[in-house]
């Protein structure tokens, strides 16, 4: 939760963590600046802030309620440059309508890229909550297929996060550049992607908006993958589980799973393996799995068709990579990849063997008798849907 305003608690420095010298402006001479921690007298918190705000208001990074601490000057910045805590900022390198991303170097001289909050997403609690969700849960994996995050921080007024900077695009805007990417290139890619998957996994933490905007190129070759804003700890998570309602879904509907449309809070590690299916497929043939006028009617689609088989868009496309991608789309959770490992398997396999569909045939085979488990909860959902739409339309008239 972001600070609440006239909710502010006293609180005393904790025990000194570490110290650092720095130099004067007039370069006589240098200061001791001790690094030290607070507790959160509201949820007893502890943390080492990576700056101390102007007017003495540091918001608990767990809770977010707001303690008093003691006023220091910053860090002098030569003629010319923007600090950002411990971040020099330099060039922009892109804006959207919740931040903007800027170059940085951080005191030690690594470069970063510093996503910076604007005014606007800074205010929105839940949006807030999404980005230091980022941090927290980027920090507790480490993988080469993972934009690595350094850290969340509150400077001036504004809160920013630290990541790896890549350099490169994304496989989004590969597609848009090409049309469609190559089927070995875009299997190479979700193949690292997956092994990512794998290691979130065994973490207990699931990303749930995999897409091809958050699948970053490093130098045009390498997969990282991207934004955890609205992953969630399946052990001991916690806090993260309170951020997602029940009911609710979350995520990107071109590429989420029924299950997830119907209920984010029902999303888990196979639900993934169907967001990284749809990513393939966008990749190979150029088009998105679904598409409307609408978010609703995307989800609409996702839970009561079927997509076109890739072949469809690329009759050349080989029938194994076909027969891959419809059976990680598969609508029941239970007969798609269960998990991250066993996609990463069966892409290597597509890979060696692109023709042979043959390994897919019981997987896609329609069950006989009865309707699918998903069939009654989607029934459920456009029933309420049809419901809560005529209920407006009385309303208006």
């Amino acid at each position: 939760m972001p600070a609440q305003k006239g909710n502010v608690d006293h609180a005393p420095w904790s025990k000194a963590v570490g110290e650092a010298d720095t130099g004067s402006p007039g370069g006589g001479g240098h200061t001791r600046h001790v690094a030290q921690a607070f507790r959160c007298p509201a949820c007893r918190h502890k943390f080492v802030p990576t700056t101390t705000p102007a007017d003495g208001k540091l918001p608990c990074p767990a809770c977010g309620q707001v303690l008093r601490v003691p006023i220091r000057s910053p860090t002098p910045a030569a003629p010319g440059e923007r600090m950002l805590g411990k971040y020099k900022l330099g060039h922009k390198l892109g804006e959207g309508a919740t931040a903007t991303v800027y170059q940085a170097t951080a005191s030690d001289g690594t470069l970063v890229a510093l996503k910076v909050l604007n005014e606007e997403s800074a205010r929105d609690q839940e949006f807030l909550a999404r980005f230091k969700r980022e941090a927290e849960l980027a920090q507790k994996v480490s993988h080469p297929n993972i934009v690595g995050v350094r850290g969340f921080g509150f400077d001036q007024g504004k809160f920013f996060l630290a990541m790896e900077l890549v350099e490169g695009q994304s496989l989004e805007e590969e597609i848009e550049r090409h049309r469609k990417v190559p089927w070995r290139d875009a299997c190479r890619w979700c193949l690292e992607v997956a092994g990512a998957l794998e290691a979130a996994s065994a973490r207990g933490i699931i990303h749930r908006d995999i897409k091809p905007a958050n699948i970053m190129l490093a130098g045009g070759k390498v997969a990282k993958l991207a934004d955890l804003g609205f992953g969630k700890q399946i052990e001991g998570s916690g806090a993260w589980e309170q951020l997602t309602m029940s009911g609710v879904a979350m995520g990107s509907p071109a590429y989420m799973p029924p299950e997830q449309v119907l209920d984010a809070k029902q999303a888990d590690h196979r639900s993934d393996c169907y967001s990284l299916g749809a990513t393939l497929y966008h990749a190979v043939t150029g088009r998105l799995p679904f598409s409307g006028r609408s978010s609703q009617e995307v989800m609409e689609l996702v839970l009561r068709t079927e997509a076109p088989a890739p072949r469809t868009h690329v009759p050349d496309l080989p029938e194994g990579v076909d027969a891959l991608i419809r059976w990680a789309m598969h609508k029941d959770k239970h007969k798609r990849p269960q998990s991250a490992a066993e996609l990463a398997q069966e892409i290597r396999a597509v890979v060696e063997r692109p023709d042979d569909a043959k390994r897919f045939a019981k997987r896609l085979k329609p069950a006989k008798g009865g309707a699918p488990a998903w069939v009654v909860p989607v029934i459920i959902l456009l029933l309420l849907l049809a419901v809560a739409g005529a209920t407006v339309a009385l309303l208006r008239g």
